[in-house]
């Protein structure tokens, strides 16, 4: 005689639910990873951005007498459409030490920008969306005089 419970596998109530676990665990841990990774990518691009706009600023005053602020903005949008940044609001600000376009001050060009982070202008629109402040400044020598 055999016993009936003895010819069927036990039965348990867990059983089917790891892959239903391990999909939900993926999509929790997933998501956030992702986007994390999108929000550095973006603002390290905004920061090489920024540090090479300062960059050419800095040396387009230095070889200009009256440094032009439109050839500026052209070169800083230049470099952040480079790293895939358009429409983000770009200041740049120049001080002397000592006269401008004297040879031998230095000029020291002033960069800063406001990048939002991804996703967050769709939900708050653009003026009100969180964002991150990026500056950056470099310094050069004036080469020659402004007096051609």
């Amino acid at each position: 005689m055999t016993e009936p419970d003895a010819e069927r596998p036990e039965e348990h109530p867990d059983s089917g639910t790891a892959v239903i676990e391990f999909v939900f665990a993926s999509i929790v841990l997933l998501i956030p990873v992702v986007y994390l990774m999108l929000a550095i990518s973006q603002l390290q691009a905004a920061s090489y951005a920024t540090t090479s706009t300062a960059i050419s600023a800095s040396r387009i005053a230095a070889r200009d007498a009256d440094p032009s602020e439109r050839r500026a903005h052209q070169v800083a949008d230049m470099h952040f459409a480079d790293f895939g940044l358009t429409g983000v609001p770009i200041t740049i600000d120049y001080s002397c030490s000592g006269s401008c376009g004297q040879a031998g001050s230095l000029i020291t060009a002033r960069v800063e920008t406001k990048v939002s982070l991804p996703g967050f202008p769709l939900l708050f629109g653009t003026k009100h969306s969180p964002h991150m402040t990026l500056r950056a400044t470099h310094t050069d020598v004036v080469a020659t005089t402004g007096e051609g």
